[in-house]
């Protein structure tokens, strides 16, 4: 089991870097005394003992936080346990604005005085800084940005992947609540129309064939398949868990069902994870 300590100065998003570790697949703990690291990782390791890593968060809200930790690391350093320091940090401007707009008191804080009490822990935490493995500057970092920092932390771990969802629906049922994007396949010619396709819906051949033989339903198809491979591979980078691309008709039963099936039949090779849904067919 790998073990990763995660501490830094107050306010730069230690949290946010265990979040983004457990994501990850790691299993987290915070605000976790140094005394009781070493008890917690055996502990861990009877409990779980197939966990990959452990990502433990140190609280460092005691003034002597670095002396009672720097035995520990020598410890677990010394020894065969791998052991990863993240420390994380941001400018002390940043931390003061981020303090101001919470309106968290600093426990180092006397008088009000947020950056002197910034600087009196940057001071503090300065030798378990020196031994941090990897260093976290969050001053500039998007939630996303922060995300992917912390995933090479993890080398040779499988990350998931964004989840690509396409969803049939019908405009007279409403549109889907947890839609990232709809489009709206009303402009298209009706099979609803034609007494033999009506009773059908747009998984059936018939009906497939019909819309195929539509020059604007061919053109719509490739637009949106383009569309998707362009801009898909940016929704991942910046760390999104689900992509739901809504396709609508009037009744959700014809056009937007055949024009997702048809779009997941072209994309399902490049898209593993692709998940389809009809939302009025269900």
């Amino acid at each position: 089991m790998d073990l990763i300590l995660v501490t830094g100065l107050s306010g730069a998003g230690r949290r946010s870097v265990l979040s983004a570790l457990e994501d990850s697949g790691a299993a987290t703990l915070d605000s976790v005394p140094p005394e009781l690291v070493e008890p917690l990782l055996g502990l861990q390791s009877q409990l779980t003992p197939t966990t990959a890593s452990l990502a433990v968060g140190l609280d460092n809200r005691q003034a002597d936080f670095a002396t009672r930790l720097l035995p520990v690391l020598d410890r677990l350093q010394g020894s065969s346990q791998p052991c990863k320091v993240v420390f994380v940090e941001a400018q002390p401007q940043v931390l003061v604005r981020r303090y101001s707009e919470t309106r968290r008191p600093h426990f180092l804080a006397q008088g009000g005085n947020l950056l002197k009490a910034v600087e009196l822990e940057q001071k503090l935490l300065e030798p378990i800084r020196r031994r941090a493995d990897a260093v976290l500057d969050t001053s500039g970092l998007t939630l996303a940005q922060l995300k992917q920092r912390v995933e090479n932390l993890l080398p040779g771990k499988p990350h998931p992947e964004t989840v690509l969802r396409i969803l049939s629906f019908g405009f007279k049922h409403g549109l889907p609540q947890d839609a990232d994007m709809v489009l709206d396949a009303r402009c298209l010619p009706n099979p609803h129309y034609d007494p033999q396709l009506r009773p059908l819906d747009g998984r059936d051949p018939p009906v497939i064939e019909f819309l195929e033989a539509q020059p604007e339903v061919m053109r719509m198809l490739a637009d949106i398949r383009q569309f998707i491979k362009n801009w898909l591979p940016s929704y991942v980078s910046d760390s999104r868990a689900y992509l739901t691309v809504a396709i609508g008709c009037t009744g959700g039963q014809h056009r937007s069902v055949a024009l997702v099936e048809l779009l997941a039949e072209e994309l399902k090779a490049d898209i593993p994870g692709l998940v389809v849904q009809h939302r009025e067919l269900a």
